[in-house]
């Protein structure tokens, strides 16, 4: 959201090992500060479902294990008095349904003080607002600090308890949780542009800061990351196939106090785990890559979540119920131009593999085929619990079967990979 900024069948990955050049021991894997472990998703408010209807979106985050949206207030060309009454709108039927929201701030917009405090005020009594421990939890996304002070002229005005985690793009982990910061703790953004390994030492440098500390951490991870809008916004992202499975995995051990998935519905930016965008929406119109489906990384969410909220370092059992098998690639090649594109590729596209990936999470083993294009199908034996495997893909028909003796557990069928797109397409299909 928001920022500017090869090949053999490759690997089995159990758990145990999941992520081997991230370490599965450290004196800040096993230690969470005081508060209930909560996964959010942020919600851009300036991307409306369709007729204004927040039900299916409301009805799908609790399915998945979601807490609460994060509603990002603010954005790119708002009016402000209809923003504020879809907001109005969202509470209402987040009422109506047994839901939480809380505010995250787009500082990048909102320049008035008196906004927030007008809309925190508002909602304190909500049903809806979420609280934790009585406070009610007050956020933001900011790429630089914003020009007020967060504690005198915001915080300290409004009429109730606040929890306030403000967000961050930086990785200085020990500024961050200085006393010099306002709030509880940070809320800590996904870096796009960093690999998975600079990531990682990132998460346990705060990690061991939040523990040395006792402040609370609020951790990033978003599905994917693409956009492809215009010269100063055309940027895939460092991490790949790891940016999402094997960061899961990470925070499992890390434990922060919360997580923020980044995000339910920013199609612009290709990392939604909402439903995909529709044609008729405002505001998604130029972000053609948005229609995709990322229904896999909602429901391994589920999973996750579970895992995360019962303090566990590994997913160590998958409820029958939960079980799925899915895969998730792009569609062209990294590094095909479109044919009638006037944008170079993106930056950080290097970093793209052509490989078509695999993510099992099973209460049994199973038996599990691939068929990418006209290659030979490959199959195997997936263990009880999660595995991620990659295969380098062929031009065509993505096919992904699993089957437990005479029991169905997936039949898929993926969009076709092709040589070249009109426009360059860096999203991904997971399903």
């Amino acid at each position: 959201m928001h920022l500017s900024l090869t090949t053999s069948i490759a690997f089995s990955l159990t758990l145990a090992s999941f992520i081997t050049c991230l370490p599965r021991t450290s004196p800040v894997t096993a230690k969470r500060a005081s508060s209930t472990p909560m996964v959010f998703a942020h919600y851009m408010l300036i991307m409306q479902p369709k007729n204004g209807d927040y039900t299916e979106d409301i009805s799908l985050a609790k399915e998945a294990g979601i807490d609460a949206f994060a509603v990002n207030y603010g954005g790119w060309n708002v009016d402000w008095t209809q923003h504020e009454a879809q907001l109005e709108n969202f509470y209402r039927t987040a009422e109506q349904l047994g839901f939480h929201l809380f505010l995250s701030i787009d500082t990048t917009s909102v320049k008035d003080t008196n906004m927030i405090i007008k809309l925190s005020n508002k909602y304190a009594g909500s049903s809806a607002q979420l609280k934790v421990d009585g406070s009610i939890l007050l956020s933001s996304f900011q790429t630089d600090p914003p020009a007020w002070n967060w504690k005198t002229d915001v915080v300290d005005k409004i009429n109730s308890p606040v929890l306030l985690l403000p967000g961050t793009l930086s990785d200085d982990a020990p500024a961050l949780f200085s006393d010099n910061i306002p709030g509880a703790g940070p809320f800590t953004w996904i870096h796009p542009s960093a690999t998975a390994e600079k990531e990682h030492s990132t998460d346990l440098a705060l990690a061991s800061q939040r523990d040395r500390t006792g402040k609370l951490w609020m951790a990033g991870i978003a599905p994917w990351f693409f956009t492809h809008l215009s010269p100063d916004k055309n940027w895939a992202q460092a991490q790949d196939d790891k940016i999402f499975v094997d960061r899961w995995s990470s925070l499992l051990t890390l434990k922060p106090n919360f997580i923020e998935i980044i995000t339910w519905n920013d199609w612009s930016e290709s990392s939604y785990i909402g439903p995909p965008a529709d044609a008729s929406l405002a505001g998604t119109t130029d972000a053609y890559w948005g229609s995709a489906d990322h229904s896999a990384f909602r429901a391994m969410s589920k999973v996750f979540i579970k895992a995360f909220k019962a303090g566990q370092d590994d997913v160590v059992a998958v409820d029958a119920a939960d079980e799925g098998v899915y895969m998730f690639y792009r569609r062209q090649p990294a590094s095909a131009v479109g044919t009638s594109d006037p944008l170079p590729l993106p930056s950080d596209a290097g970093y793209l593999k052509d490989e078509i990936f695999v993510v099992t999470l099973l209460s049994a083993p199973a038996e599990v085929s691939l068929v990418s294009g006209d290659a030979p199908s490959v199959a195997w034996t997936a263990p009880a619990g999660l595995q991620k495997k990659s295969f380098p893909w062929s031009l065509g028909t993505q096919v992904l079967r699993a089957r437990r003796g005479d029991r169905v557990v997936a039949d898929k069928v993926g969009a076709a990979v092709v040589a070249r797109l009109e426009k360059y397409d860096g999203n991904v299909v997971a399903l």
